[in-house]
């Protein structure tokens, strides 16, 4: 089996960088028209498989103050996590998407009632409204890439560990991040 055990395919599809702009084309991601694209609400377009359904209480920006958990400890440069430094050099990858770059991204999601974002500088597809914590410093997650299904992933923010094991590509740590971020991070 593969890194992420619940979905081979998703070790394949992380495993090769995946850059531009977002799966699914212009109809996914930030900037695309509320009624399109995955996780949209409109007639004949609700979600993708394994996506979450919009809670109209989340409103704009409401995901952030809606977590019922311990959040603001986590930051989003990972100096503690023990394979970052090497990795990152390997990568070529000085930083991970900021706190407001992925804040910016489920904002713009909430505003077109959508759970889907694209994790930056992939073209991975998470679903925030997925996550959920798994106090003290875990979080499961739907994830999906390249036309496939979702598969449920977990990520540990403070070990730095997708699905135990720590990251193998840049896109993988970017999904780390930002999974961490949503879930743990401040607004």
């Amino acid at each position: 089996m593969g890194l992420l055990t619940a979905a081979p395919w998703l070790d394949a599809a992380l495993a090769r960088p995946m850059r531009g702009g977002g799966l699914g084309g212009p109809a996914s991601g930030a900037g695309v028209r509320p009624g399109a694209g995955f996780g949209a609400p409109g007639a004949g377009l609700t979600r993708a498989p394994g996506v979450s359904a919009w809670n109209p209480a989340w409103g704009r920006r409401g995901y952030w103050p809606a977590r019922t958990w311990s959040t603001g400890w986590y930051r989003p440069y990972p100096a503690a996590w023990p394979w970052w430094r090497t990795s990152s050099a390997a990568w070529g990858v000085t930083s991970l998407a900021t706190a407001a770059v992925i804040t910016s991204a489920v904002d713009a999601a909430a505003d077109q009632q959508s759970t889907v974002i694209v994790v930056p500088q992939t073209s991975l597809q998470l679903d925030y409204g997925s996550i959920q914590a798994l106090p003290p410093n875990g979080v499961q997650f739907a994830v999906a890439a390249a036309g496939m299904p979702y598969a449920t992933v977990t990520s540990d923010c403070k070990q730095g560990l997708i699905n135990g094991v720590p990251p193998t590509t840049a896109d993988q740590a970017q999904l780390l991040n930002a999974s961490c971020q949503i879930a743990y991070g401040s607004v």
